[in-house]
């Protein structure tokens, strides 16, 4: 990790340069046999004539604009915001040539070449899933991605990574704390910047019980030019991508696209045709992307650790009465004509009423505990079904 002024400068200044990205500056190292750490030991006539312009040699030793910034940012850390149980939490500023870069990340044609991180930074060495999706999901992509990732977190030591913005990336950051799971939020702006300002909670959740990146320095404000370049580290980082809900123009496909070309899986989750949030999916699915209905479904492709489940014992000879009576209920359940009479779409009450036959005061009494119980969701505009 860097800790000192001069090789925080250093490295910014190499992000600095023009027209040359790492794959230049790590050819240049392999040129002098030597390491990036060490191309500012070599002589200006010597990189010129390896090709090196005066404007791109003169870059090594100038001093970046957000040097200062980043120096004040990573000592200027509050103790009693720190976790208790994490050896690795704080602040941190990690160099493509430190050993806590993230492995994966090295491997992407174009890997950042500076990272700034707050929180658990032991997370960037454990297997990570990107999960991403549009900022206005739907009420069942709410529920299905809720569902997805809580059993990620419980069945699996698996890393959820997404990107902090409203919608599906929130959520998912969301329900991953809610089931103590580890989590790290890539931004598109500055380490310290809060963005969008609604998720200031969530940004300090992630900070103490996981993990935040960002290739930007300190005080560098969000751009849409940033996003991109944000979600190739997400995908990068990961050995697969989640597409949870996502139109076919969107930053989430683009994200999906990276991970393609990064030769990591991508899974889209499907849902109603008539869903306008998931038409991305269902042409990724198109494309081949693996179709994800469960955690299964994902855990199945990757090799991710699994934790012990009971779910892979035989449980033949072990059914309890309790666990009969509950297959019963769901059974009833699902023959319940006022269940089948609710779409996974929004559905009006008098849709409801209609097709089960049921009065309006009975019917509300009824969905109001289906509700309670997870099955149904309730919206300005009627109902949708959340699972069978």
């Amino acid at each position: 990790m860097i800790t000192s002024n001069a090789d925080i400068n250093y490295w910014l200044a190499l992000t600095a340069i023009p027209k040359i990205g790492i794959a230049g500056l790590l050819s240049t190292a392999r040129h002098f046999k030597t390491n990036i750490a060490a191309l500012g030991d070599i002589s200006g006539s010597s990189l010129q004539a390896y090709g090196w312009t005066d404007e791109q040699i003169a870059c090594l030793s100038e001093q970046n604009p957000f040097t200062q910034k980043a120096y004040n940012w990573l000592h200027d850390i509050d103790t009693s915001s720190l976790s208790e149980t994490s050896d690795a939490q704080g602040r941190f500023i990690i160099s493509y040539d430190c050993l806590e870069y993230p492995p994966l990340l090295r491997e992407i044609s174009q890997p950042p070449i500076l990272l700034f991180a707050d929180g658990n930074i032991n997370l960037l060495a454990e297997q990570q899933l990107a999960v991403v999706g549009t900022r206005h999901p739907s009420a069942g992509g709410i529920n299905a991605i809720n569902t997805i990732v809580a059993e990620l977190v419980r069945t699996s030591n698996i890393v959820i990574t997404s990107g902090l913005a409203l919608g599906i990336d929130a959520q998912c950051h969301q329900t991953c704390l809610s089931n103590s799971g580890k989590t790290i939020g890539v931004l598109g702006c500055g380490i310290d910047r809060i963005y969008p300002q609604r998720h200031k909670s969530l940004y300090a959740k992630v900070q103490r019980s996981g993990l935040l990146l960002s290739e930007f320095p300190p005080s560098v404000l969000p751009s849409p030019k940033h996003f991109p370049r944000r979600n190739r580290i997400i995908s990068g980082m990961s050995c697969g991508t989640l597409v949870a809900e996502a139109k076919i123009k969107s930053g989430s496909l683009v994200t999906a696209k990276y991970a393609s070309e990064q030769n990591r899986e991508v899974f889209a989750m499907p849902s109603h045709i008539h869903n306008s949030q998931a038409k991305g999916c269902h042409w990724l699915i198109k494309q081949g992307a693996k179709l994800a209905e469960c955690a299964q479904d994902i855990l199945d492709e990757l090799p991710i650790n699994q934790k012990q489940s009971l779910a892979m014992a035989p449980l033949l000879d072990t059914v309890s009465t309790d666990l009969k009576e509950s297959v019963d209920a769901m059974i009833s359940e699902a023959a319940d004509p006022i269940l089948q009479a609710i779409d996974y779409d929004l559905t009006s009450i008098d849709d409801i009423a209609k097709r089960s036959g049921e009065c309006i005061p009975n019917l509300l009494t009824k969905l109001l505990e289906y509700e309670l119980r997870g099955i149904v969701a309730s919206t300005s505009g009627g109902y949708l079904k959340l699972r069978a």
